[in-house]
Protein backbone atom coordinates (compact mmCIF):
# COMPACT_ATOMS: atom_id res chain seq x y z
CA UNK A 1 0.00 0.00 0.00
CA UNK A 2 1.47 3.26 -0.37
CA UNK A 3 0.54 6.24 1.75
CA UNK A 4 2.00 9.77 1.15
CA UNK A 5 3.12 10.39 4.69
CA UNK A 6 2.91 14.25 6.25
CA UNK A 7 6.61 14.51 6.85
CA UNK A 8 7.62 18.14 6.48
CA UNK A 9 9.85 19.14 9.15
CA UNK A 10 10.54 16.03 10.17
CA UNK A 11 13.89 14.17 10.92
CA UNK A 12 15.11 11.17 8.83
CA UNK A 13 18.74 9.56 10.03
CA UNK A 14 20.66 7.71 7.06
CA UNK A 15 23.42 5.68 7.85
CA UNK A 16 26.04 5.62 5.18
CA UNK A 17 27.75 8.17 3.36
CA UNK A 18 28.15 5.90 -0.19
CA UNK A 19 26.10 6.70 -3.41
CA UNK A 20 23.44 4.89 -2.18
CA UNK A 21 22.84 7.55 0.85
CA UNK A 22 22.88 9.91 -1.56
CA UNK A 23 20.12 8.88 -3.70
CA UNK A 24 18.05 8.28 -0.23
CA UNK A 25 19.44 11.93 0.77
CA UNK A 26 18.35 13.52 -2.48
CA UNK A 27 14.77 12.32 -2.64
CA UNK A 28 14.03 12.85 1.02
CA UNK A 29 14.98 16.72 0.75
CA UNK A 30 12.19 17.26 -1.94
CA UNK A 31 9.33 16.60 1.16
CA UNK A 32 11.42 19.24 3.32
CA UNK A 33 12.75 16.70 5.89
CA UNK A 34 15.52 17.48 8.41
CA UNK A 35 18.06 15.15 7.13
CA UNK A 36 21.18 13.82 8.54
CA UNK A 37 23.48 11.45 6.97
CA UNK A 38 26.14 9.16 9.55
CA UNK A 39 29.54 7.93 7.84
CA UNK A 40 32.96 7.98 8.44
CA UNK A 41 33.15 8.81 4.80
CA UNK A 42 31.38 11.20 2.71
CA UNK A 43 30.91 11.20 -1.48
CA UNK A 44 31.58 14.51 -3.15
CA UNK A 45 27.59 14.57 -3.73
CA UNK A 46 27.13 14.54 0.33
CA UNK A 47 29.47 17.22 0.56
CA UNK A 48 28.49 19.54 -1.83
CA UNK A 49 24.50 19.20 -0.30
CA UNK A 50 26.35 20.01 2.67
CA UNK A 51 28.31 23.03 1.86
CA UNK A 52 24.52 24.04 0.42
CA UNK A 53 23.16 23.81 4.06
CA UNK A 54 20.57 21.32 2.42
CA UNK A 55 21.57 18.45 4.77
CA UNK A 56 23.85 17.89 7.83
CA UNK A 57 26.83 15.26 7.63
CA UNK A 58 27.95 13.40 11.24
CA UNK A 59 31.35 12.29 10.74
CA UNK A 60 31.39 8.70 12.52
CA UNK A 61 32.65 5.15 12.63
CA UNK A 62 29.79 3.05 13.79
CA UNK A 63 32.23 0.16 13.28
CA UNK A 64 34.11 0.93 15.91
CA UNK A 65 31.71 1.74 18.83
CA UNK A 66 28.16 0.06 17.59
CA UNK A 67 26.70 0.70 21.12
CA UNK A 68 26.14 4.64 19.77
CA UNK A 69 23.10 3.21 17.45
CA UNK A 70 20.80 3.73 19.79
CA UNK A 71 21.85 7.36 20.61
CA UNK A 72 21.76 8.27 17.44
CA UNK A 73 18.38 7.12 16.29
CA UNK A 74 16.75 8.32 19.46
CA UNK A 75 15.51 11.86 18.32
CA UNK A 76 14.83 10.45 14.40
CA UNK A 77 11.30 9.80 13.08
CA UNK A 78 12.56 7.52 9.87
CA UNK A 79 15.83 5.74 9.42
CA UNK A 80 18.01 4.26 6.28
CA UNK A 81 20.44 1.80 6.64
CA UNK A 82 22.81 2.04 3.76
CA UNK A 83 26.12 1.35 4.75
CA UNK A 84 28.70 -1.32 2.91
CA UNK A 85 28.38 -3.19 6.30
CA UNK A 86 25.02 -6.06 5.81
CA UNK A 87 25.54 -6.59 9.90
CA UNK A 88 25.92 -3.04 10.44
CA UNK A 89 22.93 -2.32 8.31
CA UNK A 90 20.71 -5.51 10.19
CA UNK A 91 21.29 -4.07 14.15
CA UNK A 92 20.59 -1.06 12.79
CA UNK A 93 17.47 -1.91 11.75
CA UNK A 94 17.00 -3.92 14.93
CA UNK A 95 17.76 -0.47 16.94
CA UNK A 96 15.18 1.40 14.96
CA UNK A 97 12.42 -1.50 15.15
CA UNK A 98 13.07 -1.70 19.56
CA UNK A 99 12.61 2.35 19.41
CA UNK A 100 9.40 2.37 17.34
CA UNK A 101 11.13 4.22 14.17
CA UNK A 102 10.38 3.13 10.73
CA UNK A 103 13.39 1.66 9.14
CA UNK A 104 14.37 0.87 5.83
CA UNK A 105 17.33 -1.08 5.00
CA UNK A 106 19.04 -0.56 1.28
CA UNK A 107 20.12 -4.08 1.15
CA UNK A 108 18.01 -6.42 2.67
CA UNK A 109 14.39 -5.28 1.86
CA UNK A 110 12.94 -8.49 3.66
CA UNK A 111 13.52 -6.65 7.01
CA UNK A 112 12.05 -3.12 5.87
CA UNK A 113 9.25 -1.42 7.62
CA UNK A 114 8.96 0.24 3.76
CA UNK A 115 9.69 0.61 0.09
CA UNK A 116 10.77 3.98 -1.40
CA UNK A 117 9.19 4.33 -4.40
CA UNK A 118 10.66 5.63 -7.79
CA UNK A 119 9.46 9.13 -7.99
CA UNK A 120 8.95 12.37 -9.87
CA UNK A 121 6.85 15.65 -9.34
CA UNK A 122 5.24 18.07 -11.42
CA UNK A 123 4.45 20.98 -9.92
CA UNK A 124 1.71 19.45 -7.73
CA UNK A 125 1.56 16.24 -9.16
CA UNK A 126 3.68 13.33 -7.81
CA UNK A 127 4.21 10.03 -9.74
CA UNK A 128 5.43 6.74 -7.24
CA UNK A 129 6.04 3.38 -8.81
CA UNK A 130 6.86 0.80 -6.33
CA UNK A 131 7.51 -2.77 -7.36
CA UNK A 132 7.50 -4.07 -4.01
CA UNK A 133 11.16 -4.19 -3.68
CA UNK A 134 11.36 -6.56 -6.37
CA UNK A 135 12.88 -4.41 -8.93
CA UNK A 136 13.82 -0.63 -8.24
CA UNK A 137 15.52 -0.96 -11.66
CA UNK A 138 12.18 -1.35 -13.11
CA UNK A 139 10.32 0.73 -11.03
CA UNK A 140 12.69 3.54 -12.32
CA UNK A 141 11.79 2.53 -15.90
CA UNK A 142 8.21 2.23 -15.36
CA UNK A 143 8.12 5.72 -14.04
CA UNK A 144 9.88 7.24 -16.71
CA UNK A 145 7.55 5.97 -19.09
CA UNK A 146 4.91 7.71 -17.22
CA UNK A 147 6.11 11.24 -16.88
CA UNK A 148 5.72 11.27 -20.76
CA UNK A 149 1.96 11.19 -20.08
CA UNK A 150 2.24 14.35 -17.48
CA UNK A 151 1.04 17.55 -19.80
CA UNK A 152 1.29 20.78 -18.49
CA UNK A 153 -2.42 21.20 -19.05
CA UNK A 154 -2.71 18.24 -15.77
CA UNK A 155 -0.67 20.41 -13.79
CA UNK A 156 -2.13 23.62 -14.09
CA UNK A 157 -5.27 21.67 -13.71
CA UNK A 158 -4.43 20.59 -10.05
CA UNK A 159 -4.21 23.93 -9.63
CA UNK A 160 -7.27 25.19 -10.39
CA UNK A 161 -9.20 22.48 -9.20
CA UNK A 162 -7.32 23.52 -5.76
CA UNK A 163 -8.58 26.96 -6.06
CA UNK A 164 -12.21 25.34 -7.45
CA UNK A 165 -12.42 23.42 -4.09
CA UNK A 166 -11.47 26.42 -1.93
CA UNK A 167 -14.50 28.75 -3.38
CA UNK A 168 -16.83 25.78 -3.97
CA UNK A 169 -16.59 24.58 0.01
CA UNK A 170 -17.01 28.02 1.04
CA UNK A 171 -20.49 28.54 -1.09
CA UNK A 172 -21.75 25.29 -1.89
CA UNK A 173 -23.20 22.98 0.92
CA UNK A 174 -23.85 19.95 -0.51
CA UNK A 175 -20.78 17.53 -0.96
CA UNK A 176 -22.52 15.36 -3.35
CA UNK A 177 -23.30 18.58 -5.87
CA UNK A 178 -20.02 19.88 -5.03
CA UNK A 179 -18.10 17.17 -6.23
CA UNK A 180 -20.28 17.08 -9.30
CA UNK A 181 -19.18 21.11 -9.86
CA UNK A 182 -15.45 19.93 -10.11
CA UNK A 183 -15.90 17.16 -12.63
CA UNK A 184 -17.78 19.81 -15.39
CA UNK A 185 -15.00 22.24 -13.89
CA UNK A 186 -12.06 19.52 -15.29
CA UNK A 187 -14.06 18.06 -18.40
CA UNK A 188 -15.44 21.88 -19.15
CA UNK A 189 -13.83 22.35 -23.10
CA UNK A 190 -13.23 26.35 -22.26
CA UNK A 191 -11.83 25.61 -19.28
CA UNK A 192 -9.36 22.79 -21.04
CA UNK A 193 -8.26 25.51 -23.79
CA UNK A 194 -7.20 28.06 -21.51
CA UNK A 195 -4.94 25.80 -19.67
CA UNK A 196 -3.65 24.81 -22.86
CA UNK A 197 -2.97 28.05 -23.60
CA UNK A 198 -1.24 28.69 -20.33
CA UNK A 199 -3.80 31.58 -19.22
CA UNK A 200 -4.15 30.20 -15.73
CA UNK A 201 -5.55 33.99 -14.76
CA UNK A 202 -8.33 33.42 -17.04
CA UNK A 203 -9.33 29.78 -16.20
CA UNK A 204 -9.84 31.13 -12.37
CA UNK A 205 -11.90 34.12 -13.57
CA UNK A 206 -14.27 31.55 -15.31
CA UNK A 207 -13.89 29.13 -12.39
CA UNK A 208 -15.60 31.65 -10.77
CA UNK A 209 -18.18 32.41 -12.41
CA UNK A 210 -19.01 28.62 -13.13
CA UNK A 211 -19.37 28.36 -9.13
CA UNK A 212 -21.23 31.71 -8.17
CA UNK A 213 -24.05 30.44 -10.72
CA UNK A 214 -25.08 27.24 -8.46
Amino acid sequence: MLIDLKLKGRTVLIFGGGIVGERKARNFLQENLRVIVISKRFVRGLKRLSQQGKIELMEFDLKTDPSSISSLISDSNIVIAATDDHKLNEDIAMEARRRKVLVSVADKLSISDFYLPATTRFGGIRIAVCTGGRSPAMARILRKRLEKFITREDILQVELQCYARTLAKASVSDRGVRRSLLYQIIQNPEIKYLLKEGNFEEAKDLVKQIIERQ
